[in-house]
């Protein structure tokens, strides 16, 4: 994450973690932003801090046909689960919709 780049890192971790919990009890992803001094002239990073810059929240709503296609498999008699890569509160949110 781009949080562990941060050279102030200790001092926004808890907040930038409230935040993204936030983000994801709504449904949303959390994208990170930082950016990092590089020299004029040079084309690689001089490995210096990241400076932590924001989160940026990203909706990635489910298929349009999805709500049918669980309700006919419901109706076949099929046992529904859901797989998801995404925060509990993100996948529940979602399953939500």
């Amino acid at each position: 994450m781009i949080l562990e780049l941060a050279h102030n890192r200790s001092e926004i971790e808890r907040r930038v973690h409230a935040v993204i919990d936030k983000f994801a009890e709504r449904g949303l992803r959390s994208l990170a932003v930082a950016y990092q001094e590089v020299p004029e002239g040079r084309k690689e990073s001089s490995g210096g801090p990241w400076n932590f810059l924001g989160l940026m929240q990203l909706f990635d709503p489910p298929r349009h046909d999805s709500a049918e296609t669980i309700r006919r498999a419901l109706n076949l008699g099929v046992n529904v689960k859901t797989v998801t890569g995404d925060q509990l509160a993100i996948g529940k949110e979602t399953g939500g919709r």
